[in-house]
């Protein structure tokens, strides 16, 4: 319950648009995620997630399945990956796709990844 509360204040409007992934050369595709990782109670596995959208603040690559969230009543999927910052590509947070909009969540920095261009 509190992890849901604190979900909900972290959500706002989706203003992420597409992204043509061979227009851009200056970045990366794919990102590798080596090793599963998570941020607090929201688990991202391990695998190739694809550049898929971009706001005016970074970059969204999308999962290769779902993100899960695990929660008193088991796991529960949602669509999600990981958002890598424009003014820094080497801060990455994950992020959710939840019905009041799109959340990011912890600080996935210290994860074992690769960019795939």
């Amino acid at each position: 319950m509190l992890c849901t509360l604190v979900l909900i204040g972290c959500g706002g409007t989706d203003r992420r648009r597409p992204v043509n992934p061979s227009a851009t050369t200056t970045v990366a595709r794919f990102i590798e995620l080596r090793s599963d990782t998570s941020a607090g109670t929201i688990h991202f596995l391990r695998g190739l997630y694809s550049l898929e959208s971009e706001d005016q603040h970074g970059y969204y690559y999308r999962a290769p399945g779902k993100v899960y969230e695990h929660s008193f009543s088991g796991r529960i999927p949602h669509d999600g990956g990981i958002f890598v910052s424009r003014r820094n590509p080497r801060k990455l947070r994950g992020y959710v796709v939840m019905p009041y909009g799109v959340t990011q969540v912890g600080n996935l920095s210290g994860a074992d990844y690769q960019y795939r261009y």
